[in-house]
């Protein structure tokens, strides 16, 4: 099995009453290699990961990202990740407690590539956030300004990842729509395969998800299931010792050789030699 270690949020020290902490990259790197077994981690909190400059390698839900100069990683709780080696990069880790997080985060992906205007607001916001962090001020307010502030991170990274060439407007009701949607496939992933069933139990059709998929995140319903189910799947594969069947059975395949179709057609590998591929040392 694979060892991943659990994480919660805890302050830097004592004197730390804060929910949102920003790291420097270079604190950073301390961190890290003050732990060299540190290796894959479940996070119960939000994270960004922001490259001001350099380059720098970094693992989310076995996915490897290469973030450059203005790049920004979104790290959700629940998922798993994996610090990269020691590169000379400069920018933020951002932690922020999952209570003070939007909605909104949720629609950003996972590796943001900003231009250089972007890049260069979301600097001066970090910059801005951690002189106001340090601030000698009533904690109410400062975690409410520094909430309101990572809600503009999220809008410019937002803008970042649509292209501010382009403007639109969601329709309030298909993005309400979009996320009950993705949160009844979290929940019942392992019990329904087909569009069908949560249009039933969402009291509207197949048609109106696609639709609303389609406008928040361009891709269609059946395609939220199948990214869900292969990353349940993999998440399996790694942090279990649980047989390849066995695993078919917990995501309601009716045979494991459908199971193994499956995944295969969707990552181009087998199950097992995905979950070789992830526990080999220093994959």
């Amino acid at each position: 099995m694979l060892d991943v270690v659990p994480v919660r949020y805890r302050p830097p020290d004592d004197a730390y009453r804060l929910d949102i902490e920003l790291v420097p990259a270079a604190e950073l790197r301390a961190r890290v290699a003050a732990d060299r077994q540190r290796g894959f981690e479940r996070i119960d909190f939000q994270c960004f990961v922001y490259v001001r400059s350099g380059s720098y390698t970094h693992v989310v839900d076995f996915e490897t990202h290469e973030l450059t100069e203005h790049s920004c990683l979104v790290i959700s709780p629940g998922q798993v990740h994996r610090f990269g080696p020691p590169s000379d990069w400069t920018g933020w880790m951002l932690i922020v407690s999952g209570h003070l997080v939007s909605d909104d985060t949720r629609e950003l992906p996972a590796h943001v590539r900003l231009d250089r205007e972007l890049g260069g607001a979301v600097a001066e916001l970090f910059d801005r956030m951690d002189s106001d962090a340090k601030l000698l001020a009533d904690r109410q307010r400062l975690v409410q300004l520094l909430a309101l502030q990572t809600a503009v991170l999220v809008g410019r990274l937002a803008l970042g990842a649509s292209g501010t060439t382009t403007s639109r407007l969601v329709d309030p009701t298909l993005l309400s729509r979009y996320r009950d949607y993705r949160a009844a496939v979290d929940d019942g992933c392992r019990r329904w395969h087909l569009v069908a069933p949560y249009a039933r139990s969402l009291g509207c059709s197949a048609k109106s998800l696609n639709r609303a998929c389609r406008a928040i995140a361009d891709v269609s319903a059946k395609d939220v299931i199948v990214a869900r189910i292969v990353l349940e799947a993999q998440r399996r594969l790694a942090l279990s010792d649980d047989t390849v069947a066995a695993i078919s059975r917990q995501l309601g395949f009716d045979e494991a050789t459908n199971f193994v179709k499956y995944f295969r057609r969707e990552t181009g590998m087998t199950p097992t030699a995905f979950r070789a591929s992830v526990r080999q040392p220093d994959s």
